[in-house]
């Protein structure tokens, strides 16, 4: 009857001993794959991945297609207002803003087509 706690003790010990010199037996550093029991769940991962940057993507390109739509109508306003000599600097700087939000949302459908990031 003595013998299960002695018994039980030295486990610990042992066990104790093994996590300090280095874990299960692994190497330090090192890590253990472990392989994949389902491949279905891993997949599904990647499709709910994929729709969420897409969604994201599409949000994106609304609100700057918005922005856009909302500067092309200042600029026209500019436009119809001016004499003929030329445009204010504002309206240079509204024009270059629309450029960038352009660039912008034609760089992301780009890189969209070929696969590029978004993942």
């Amino acid at each position: 009857m003595r013998v299960r706690p002695v018994l039980v003790s030295l486990c610990l010990c042992f066990s104790l001993t093994a996590m300090e010199a280095g874990g299960s037996g692994a190497a330090s550093g090192t890590q253990i794959n472990i392989p994949n029991i389902n491949p279905g769940v891993e997949r599904r991962l990647e499709l709910l991945r994929q729709k969420e940057a897409n969604d994201r993507m599409q949000r994106e390109n609304s609100q700057d297609t918005l922005q856009m739509v909302s500067l092309a109508a200042e600029l026209k306003q500019y436009a119809a207002a001016s004499d003929g000599s030329g445009l204010p600097p504002e309206a240079l700087k509204k024009a270059s803003q629309l450029e960038k939000l352009a660039k912008r949302v034609r760089n992301r459908l780009n890189n969209r087509m070929l696969g590029i990031g978004a993942h």
